[in-house]
């Protein structure tokens, strides 16, 4: 998980959300917007999964994914990880790779 000092908070979420460039795959949206530090937030909804324990199952994964990528490649940023109900077909590893193929649409 992310120090919470990386993470948005309400207020912030609101002002990225509106503003950031939308990037998307077939079970993810990434909100990205140029920023001095990093901050991420990770969305999931009740169309993804109904229980509160598999979202935030869902949540905490990404945020471990994200995490461990940036930890190898530091970089800065405010990013927003939209779920789409079809990430719940998906593995831990396939979930990673499109996770890294938007992240690569960001770099570029």
């Amino acid at each position: 998980m992310l120090k919470k000092k990386e993470r948005l908070t309400k207020k912030e979420f609101d002002r990225f959300f509106s503003m950031g460039k939308k990037f998307h795959t077939s079970s993810l949206q990434m909100i990205f917007t140029p920023h001095p530090t990093l901050h991420v937030a990770v969305v999931a909804s009740k169309k993804v999964y109904k229980t509160a324990v598999k979202r935030n199952k869902l949540r905490r994964q990404i945020y471990d994914m994200v995490r461990r990528h940036y930890r190898k490649h530091p970089t800065t940023g405010v990013f927003i990880i939209i779920t789409k109900p079809k990430i719940s077909e998906l593995s831990r590893e396939e979930i990673q790779e499109e996770l890294l193929q938007l992240i690569e649409k960001v770099n570029n």
